[in-house]
C-alpha cells in the first residue's frame, strides 16, 4: 500500500550521532523533514524497524519530544494514531545540534541542526516517508 504523494515534495536528511570525549562522533541514525512541515521522522539504525517522530515544544521553541505513533484501530475514532512520548530533546546551540533523551536509554544522542548539503530527495524516492507529519 503506498500513499500518495506530489513528486515534488523534498525531504532533508540529518545526522543523527553519539559522541565519547576524545573520539570522534559516531552516526547512528537519520533524521528526515518533509518539506514545509515541522515533524522530523527519525531513524535509529538499531531499531530499523521503528520509526520516532521529534516534535519542537509549543511552549518553548528550544525543547522537543520524542514519540512514536501507532495506528487507532477504531475506524470510528477520530484520531488516526496514539502517540506516546518515549523522550524529549533541548537544543544545544553552541553544538549546532538537538540533545536527544530517550526514556530508555542512558546514552544521549544527539542529531545535526543542519542538513546534509548533498542530500535532497523528492518524495518518490522514499515512499515510507511520506506519512511524516
Amino acid at each position: 500500500m503506498q500513499n500518495k504523494v506530489d513528486n515534488s515534495t523534498n525531504f532533508y536528511r540529518f545526522q543523527v550521532y553519539t559522541t565519547t570525549p576524545g573520539k570522534k562522533p559516531k552516526v547512528v541514525g537519520m533524521a528526515y523533514l518533509k518539506e514545509g512541515q515541522s515533524i522530523y521522522a527519525l531513524r535509529l539504525w538499531t531499531f530499523l524497524n521503528e520509526k520516532f517522530y521529534l516534535l519542537r515544544s509549543k511552549d518553548d521553541n528550544s525543547k522537543f519530544l520524542v514519540m512514536t505513533r501507532e495506528a487507532n484501530k477504531n475506524v470510528e475514532s477520530k484520531n488516526k494514531y496514539f502517540w506516546n512520548i518515549v523522550g524529549n530533546g533541548v537544543t544545544l546551540i553552541k553544538d549546532s545540534s538537538i540533545e536527544l533523551e530517550f526514556d530508555l536509554f542512558e546514552k544521549k544522542v544527539y542529531m545535526s541542526l543542519f542538513p546534509e548539503e548533498s542530500f535532497k530527495l523528492s518524495a518518490r524516492h522514499y515512499p515510507d516517508l511520506s506519512e511524516v507529519a
